[in-house]
Formats: C-alpha cells, structure tokens, sequence
C-alpha cells in the first residue's frame, strides 16, 4: 500500500525508513487527511486493528469492575438496611466471611489475574467496613481518623503484596483522610470558621483555607506522586499505568491552585505563618510537572492541567490587584482568550513532538 505518494520527499523518506508502529500510521494519518475507512484498512493491514477476541476481553473486564463495585456497595446498603434486625455476631461473621472469601480468591486465582485483583481489593475495602461495624456497635468513643489510620495499617501488607494501582489509590485516600481528620479534631479543632459548617464541606474547606493542612497533603500527595513516578522509571511493570498518577497529580493542582485562589482573595488570615509559602508551592508544583511531563515522561493531561492552573491563578491575581473599571473587565476577557490560545497551540505542538517521537521508537 503505497502510504507515501502525497508526501515531501524529505517526509516520505523518513516515513519509509521508520519502523512500522500504530503511531506511525496515525501520524501519516493525520498528514495525508485519510478518512476512517482508509485508516481502518491500514491499521488492519498492519495489524494493529482491534479484534473481537480483543473486544470481548475489555468488555469482560468492565462488567467485572463494575460488578466488584455493585457487590461492595451492596454489603454496604445491606447493612445500612438491616442494621436493627441483625445481631451483632451475625453482622461481624457476615463482614468476616468476605474478607475471608476476598483472599481465598485473590490467592486461588492469583494477584496477577483479573479476578484475583477484584478479590484482594473486595476483601480490603470489607476490612474497612468491618472496622466501622464494630465501632458502631461498641461506642468505642475513638476519633474518626483512627478509623482510617487502623484500616491503612491492617491492609497495609495487601498492599505491599498486591501490585495494583487500585489498592495503592485505597491507600492513599485513606492516608489523606487521616491527615485531613487528624488535622481538623485534634491539632486544630476551634478554628473561628470552622464551628459553621460540617461534614464533607467542612474537610474541603479547610483543605482549601488552612494553609498549614494544604501544604501538609501537598508533602504527602507529592512523596506519593515522586515515589510512583520514580519506581515507573526504574522498570517496576505494574506501575507503568498512567491512571494512578494523573489522579494524584490532578488533585495536587488542583489543592494548591485552590489554595492559592484562598490567599489572593482572603489574604494571610487564616493561612498565619505559612500562608506566604502556598504560592511558593504552587510555583514548584506547576514548575516541577511543567519540566518532568514535558522532558522526562512526556503527559498531555497534566500539562493541559498545569496550563489550567496558571490562568486561573495569573488572572485572579491581576484581577484583585487592579481590577477597577468596565473596560478592565473587557481587557480580562482578551487576556483569557490570548492565554487559552497559545495553551491549546503549545499542547497541540507538544502532541505533534510526542507523536513523532513515538514513530521513531
């Protein structure tokens, strides 16, 4: 199939001495304007086409995550339904039973197979419940946060022995409401805002205004990040996915670019000493994904996130400092549009870079 006749000949000879690769094909693609029935038969030819065999399998492992999902909330609803009519010994067999059956599955199957997988993570996520259960029927009196501290502890060696993103994500959710529980009951449980509100809004709020909390799950969200990214690097295959470390780093901008947000318009009050430092870590966050998910380990998402974060921060910023007049707000609108252009022109010129590169491998 002569793939080559519409292009340069610089082009064409670059693309004939290139190894062939989905990549590539795309990228001709892309240069010679193919439609959807020629790059289907190119990728056919090449065989790079998706497959039935192909189609059943990621189907199969959809519906097995959604019904790992379905059960788990289901045992919850159960008991949230039934509570009064069950007897305590009753509801901690029925609670152990699967978490026993949880690592009866994920050892018979094995850690490396789908189901095994969705059994270790089932039999985690139940020994949390468990934990719950019997702080409901004991009164302990114990902080929430040593709800979350005591189920990272007891799960901590499925997640050592697990190899999967899902049970590091368990992880990390639970040391982060540690943290966030931890900080708002016991180091600083008077704030003067805080007696208002409650519950989730509560946890998102102080995350957002308490400068101190910020910074401390920006420490902890980015050893976690740094640790993924350099295991990643130094061959480690279960990590290689990009999902676990594009939530991380989605929430990491997203918390300091909030944070700064709270310091531009509420000024240093509820953040006291430490407020000075959010900005200082808003520019290494933004700088330090700019550099390694443009140069090292090249990602699309968190850069455009990165992009994101800089308007909105840059021009909330010139906002409350000069922001006086009408005709200052139809210099903002400008500014926006200037600013999401050459993001979307970067990105896109980044897209093409990666693209080429992943041809010539």
């Amino acid at each position: 199939m002569q793939t080559n006749q519409n292009l340069p000949p610089s082009t064409a000879k670059e693309a004939a001495e290139l190894p062939l690769s989905r990549a590539l094909i795309f990228c001709l693609a892309n240069e010679l304007q193919w439609d959807q029935t020629t790059l289907d038969r190119a990728l056919d030819h090449a065989g790079y086409q998706t497959s039935r065999p192909d189609w059943l399998a990621r189907c199969r492992l959809f519906f097995m995550l959604c019904g790992a999902a379905l059960i788990l909330a289901g045992v919850a609803a159960f008991f949230a339904f039934n509570w009064q009519d069950l007897h305590k010994f009753a509801k901690f067999a029925l609670i152990q039973t699967g978490v026993v059956a949880g690592a009866w599955g994920a050892w018979r199957k094995g850690l490396d197979s789908i189901v095994g997988r969705c059994c270790l993570f089932a039999a985690a996520f139940l020994t949390g419940v468990h934990l719950a259960v019997y702080g409901q029927i004991y009164q302990t009196g114990a902080d929430p946060y040593g709800l979350f501290v005591a189920w990272g502890v007891l799960v901590a060696a499925w997640v050592a022995i697990g190899r999967q993103p899902g049970l590091w994500m368990l992880a990390a959710v639970l040391a982060n409401l540690a943290l966030i529980l931890y900080w708002t009951q016991m180091l600083y449980p008077h704030s003067s805002w805080s007696e208002d509100f409650g519950g989730p809004l509560l946890m998102l709020g102080q995350m957002v205004w308490d400068q101190g909390l910020a910074l401390a799950l920006l420490l902890l969200n980015g050893l976690v990040l740094v640790a993924w990214e350099y295991s990643a690097e130094r061959g480690v295959s279960w990590m290689r996915g990009r999902w676990f470390p594009r939530v991380i780093g989605t929430g990491v901008l997203a918390l300091m670019a909030c944070a700064s947000l709270s310091v531009i318009f509420d000024g240093w009050q509820h953040g006291g000493r430490l407020a000075p430092l959010t900005p200082v870590g808003f520019i290494v966050v933004v700088g330090g994904c700019l550099w390694f998910y443009q140069r090292r380990k090249p990602d699309l998402l968190i850069l455009a996130e990165c992009a994101l974060a800089i308007i909105l921060v840059l021009n909330s910023l010139i906002a409350r400092l000069w922001a006086d007049s009408f005709e200052f707000a139809l210099f903002m609108a400008l500014l926006v549009i200037g600013q999401t252009a050459f993001a979307a022109l970067w990105l896109r010129e980044l897209a093409r870079k990666i693209r080429k590169g992943a041809s010539h491998e």
